[in-house]
């Protein structure tokens, strides 16, 4: 069972997407790439906007507040998404 938990709306959310396969890489970066121009065209200010390379996956995140992640979440679609915690510098 999944247990709702609730959040501040500035809380920071990553809103994640998942790309497999030979091509995940060359993908993810064209995903990445449209993301910025919707971050530019709907003047967001995002935390962070990445792509991180695994062995068996490129994964992409965009980080923005609870309450913008909500009104996002049906447009973008994201695979998943987790509370962000700044990676340690």
């Amino acid at each position: 069972m999944t247990e709702s938990i609730r959040l501040e709306p500035n809380t920071a959310v990553a809103m994640l997407w998942d790309f497999f396969g030979p091509n995940a890489p060359q993908t993810a970066e064209h995903h990445r790439i449209h993301l910025g121009e919707f971050v530019q065209a709907e003047q967001l200010k995002p935390l962070a906007l990445e792509l991180v390379n695994r062995p068996d996956k490129t994964t992409v995140s965009m980080v923005l507040p609870w309450n913008v992640v909500q009104e996002l979440k049906p447009i973008l679609k994201p695979h998943r998404g987790q509370i962000w915690t700044k990676p340690p510098k």
